[in-house]
């Protein structure tokens, strides 16, 4: 994650088929260069539970449902809040060739998130891992890698988590998945189908389309290789650098980028019907063009990440830029966190997010095994097997937990 006015520094972390098609009351057709999705929702009128013949394949879970700005439980109309955490590990390990994931994804930490005060977890993935154009390099098999995935979603929902799965690292082809990029491609399209179709009937599982779309600087030429538009943002068709966000030099080769509205419709073509969050540009952080740009889809949730080092990082912005958003869709904090050794910016998104988003996911849930050797390790939740809270992301997360209703 950036800002606007730091692209050039390092990131702290990481993670078309042209058809009509009528199902479920949802059309997806080609509108322009881009698919778009139309849901044919009629008369506006009170939003309606899910029908009662259908059954979910996460009975012991919610079905989250969007009802105008709200998010609710599908099966009670009730609304639903998510607290909870992202799980790394799924979108790197694998593709550095040491195992599905990076642990954490245990019978235990489950039970330790329920005893947190948990509602929802967020699982980064990787879409080569998953199997949509594999390199050598990639740990195990695409079955492994699935099975893996598929244990801990039931590990998580069978306990009554919501479950997230979010698209971290992605590739074109030809280079590999071992980072973030500035916009998903065409294998991103694949993979969202493919995904929503093993998960369509699993109601408690939505899906994060792409975590951050940004725009790239050229810190050699000290200029910008790659400004991402709110139009190309939610259509696609934009020249994007293949290198992912860590590298230090930009080529100058580029792809094709795909559009939200693109992910959208692949996940609607696989018959999945859930919540799909779409997160601003900026690295997620910039929603001003959210209202007037989302893709047409009446299930959609505002996705935003607020870091202290963002444009965006205080209540006064907000209030100002988040705001209006909340008005007209469900807005999730799909990923905060502090990493100074301080836990004010922790405070003020917990208590901002009460008030007005349908929830927040803090960054990360793991264990750090040589804290002084990682930049990372003061964003840990954990501090060691034992899921003991880390000071202070752990402990100020799990005290706000605690003060829930």
């Amino acid at each position: 994650m950036q800002t606007e006015v730091m692209q050039n520094a390092p990131s702290r972390r990481r993670t078309r088929i042209v058809a009509l098609v009528i199902a479920a009351g949802v059309t997806v057709a080609l509108a322009g260069s881009a698919i778009a999705v139309v849901l044919l929702i009629g008369t506006p009128g009170p939003a309606k539970a899910w029908a009662p013949t259908f059954t979910s394949a996460t009975p012991n879970a919610p079905a989250p449902y969007v009802r105008g700005s709200e998010l609710v439980d599908g099966r009670t109309g009730k609304p639903l809040a998510l607290w909870g955490a992202n799980v790394p590990g799924f979108e790197y390990a694998c593709i550095q060739g040491r195992g599905h994931d990076d642990g954490g994804t245990t019978a235990d930490a489950v039970a330790a998130m329920i005893e947190w005060g948990f509602t929802a977890v967020r699982i980064p993935l990787n879409q080569q891992c998953w199997g949509v154009d594999r390199p050598s390099v990639a740990f195990g098999t695409v079955d492994d890698y699935r099975a893996n995935l598929e244990r801990f979603v039931s590990l998580a929902t069978n306990t009554g988590l919501v479950v997230i799965v979010d698209l971290h690292w992605s590739a074109p082809g030809g280079e590999i998945a071992d980072g973030l990029r500035a916009m998903p491609d065409a294998n991103s399209v694949t993979f969202w189908n493919e995904v929503a179709a093993d998960y369509r009937k699993h109601r408690a599982v939505m899906f994060d389309v792409f975590n951050e779309p940004h725009s790239r600087y050229d810190a050699d030429r000290q200029q910008w290789a790659f400004e991402l538009t709110p139009e190309c943002w939610r259509d696609g068709g934009c020249r994007v650098p293949r290198e992912i966000d860590r590298a230090s030099t930009v080529s100058g080769s580029t792809f094709a980028a795909s559009g939200m509205a693109d992910l959208v419709a692949a996940v609607r073509a696989s018959g999945a019907r859930q919540p799909v969050i779409v997160s601003g540009l900026d690295y997620a952080n910039d929603l001003r063009a959210w209202v007037d740009h989302r893709p047409a889809d009446d299930q959609l949730i505002a996705g935003v990440h607020l870091y202290p080092e963002q444009r965006c990082r205080d209540v006064e912005c907000w209030q100002t830029e988040l705001g209006p958003v909340t008005q007209v869709a469900p807005l999730l904090v799909a990923e905060f966190g502090q990493s100074d050794g301080g836990s004010d910016h922790l405070d003020a998104v917990l208590d901002w997010s009460r008030g007005n988003a349908v929830g927040a996911l803090a960054w990360a849930w793991w264990v750090i095994d040589d804290p002084a050797a990682s930049e990372d390790a003061r964003y840990a939740l954990i501090a060691d097997d034992a899921f003991t809270p880390n000071h202070p992301s752990g402990t100020t997360l799990r005290a706000a937990l605690d003060s829930l209703p």
